[in-house]
């Protein structure tokens, strides 16, 4: 079924010497503008992106955007005017950000993160930078504590960082529980923190509670026998460090660290860690 903003399937209804038209069922034929010199045949399906141009035709393109409406993504600013931004999201033509519609100052070359949508005059795709009104940041019991989930960091904040949980709903990523470096834009692995009283969306980089000890653990394990058993990464070195290397907080390799003394699998000093070859 053909929809404004979206990508679907549609059938070949027919061929002229210079257009070519798509059933659009209920939308009616719908004219292809093409980007190859090709010829389709008649019932043919064919992928493309349903849009409205600057001329309030209703066209379909094989080429196809990186986003359509009701998704989120992170697009380059190419372009500046009184009225707005302008996007690179696979089209010939740009996406536009009218100037409501933008957080801060937008720079030609920088990542946006952004909700695309259906212009409601005029049914065009535009696109908004105000996330959270159309994004929910309240766990309407789509997410689990400690659950593996995809972040796009979204904007950057006071706390930390706004981020997207796969693709639809807005947590806060705090900055004292980041240990490498964040840009907007950036696409992460992330998880679920506990929940709050107010319903709101915590998340994090590391994985939470005694699942992710054991695991940092083995890594630490595995980081010692690749290097003869010694490490100079201490339970004093710089955090930077440790994520670097073990990708976890200071606060968790630490105690991890803890863990595999009392097993006796390392010893401890000032300068190192050394592996107990015993074990």
């Amino acid at each position: 079924m053909a929809e404004p903003g979206q990508i679907c399937k549609l059938p070949v209804a027919r061929t002229g010497a210079r257009a070519v038209f798509l059933d659009g069922g209920e939308l009616g034929e719908i004219m292809l503008a093409q980007t190859v010199a090709k010829r389709w045949q008649v019932g043919e399906q064919l992928e493309v992106f349903v849009y409205v141009d600057e001329d309030d035709t209703l066209m379909a393109s094989t080429q196809l955007p990186d986003v359509v409406a009701g998704q989120v993504a992170s697009l380059e600013v190419v372009s500046l005017t009184n009225n707005g931004a302008f996007l690179d999201w696979g089209l010939r033509a740009d996406l536009f950000v009218p100037r409501s519609e933008q957080i801060g100052d937008m720079r030609i070359g920088s990542k946006c993160v952004v909700y695309a949508m259906l212009d409601e005059q005029s049914d065009r795709m535009i696109a908004t930078a105000r996330l959270y009104q159309h994004l929910p940041d309240e766990n309407d019991g789509s997410f689990e504590q400690h659950q593996a989930v995809t972040l796009l960091v979204s904007q950057q904040t006071d706390l930390g960082y706004k981020a997207v949980i796969d693709g639809t709903h807005l947590g806060v990523l705090y900055r004292n529980e980041i240990f490498t470096e964040v840009q907007v834009g950036d696409k992460l692995q992330g998880y679920i923190k506990a929940p709050r009283e107010d319903g709101k969306l915590d998340v994090a980089l590391q994985r939470p509670g005694k699942q992710k000890h054991s695991g940092v653990e083995a890594t630490i394990l595995e980081h010692l026998q690749a290097n003869n058993g010694e490490s100079s990464l201490t339970d004093k070195s710089a955090p930077q460090d440790i994520y670097r290397t073990f990708g976890v907080s200071k606060k968790a390799y630490k105690q991890a660290l803890g863990a595999l003394y009392r097993a006796r699998r390392i010893l401890i000093s000032k300068e190192k860690i050394i592996l107990v070859e015993n074990n």
